[in-house]
């Protein structure tokens, strides 16, 4: 993916952790609601932001860094599980809004990727003259 891309995709979550936790805490006034879905949110942005910096020095990186790639990933995936299962068993939270927030990643990928994908049903050129 481009570096732009990549970096919409962040900048899009953040506004989704935003706005989404203060929709909720205005909307429903339970503050469980809104911290189960600000921890999730804010626990896959960490995610993500940690992916790519592993995986842009993995692959442009020199050799020294490509070989920690294949540990340092792994190493990832483990924190990630263990930090999840840690804040579901002992944590205070709301698994729906923790669930809803863990899936703030993926809304901004699929809101990041439409002005593509009206490109794409336009013929593939943009209709601005160019």
């Amino acid at each position: 993916m481009k570096e732009e891309i990549i970096r919409d995709i962040e900048r899009l979550n953040i506004l989704i952790l935003a706005i989404g936790s203060l929709t909720i805490l205005f909307t429903f006034r339970d503050f469980n609601y809104f911290l189960s879905f600000a921890i999730g949110s804010a626990l896959m942005t960490l995610n993500f932001r940690v992916l790519r910096a592993i995986v842009s020095k993995g692959f442009l990186g020199d050799k020294n860094e490509k070989k920690g790639f294949f540990i340092k990933l792994p190493l990832k995936f483990l924190g990630l599980l263990s930090a999840v299962s840690v804040i579901v068993i002992f944590g205070d939270i709301h698994v729906i809004y923790f669930l809803l927030g863990i899936s703030t990643v993926f809304i901004s990928i699929v809101f990041s990727q439409m002005p593509f994908i009206k490109i794409l049903c336009a013929g593939g050129k943009e209709k601005n003259g160019t």
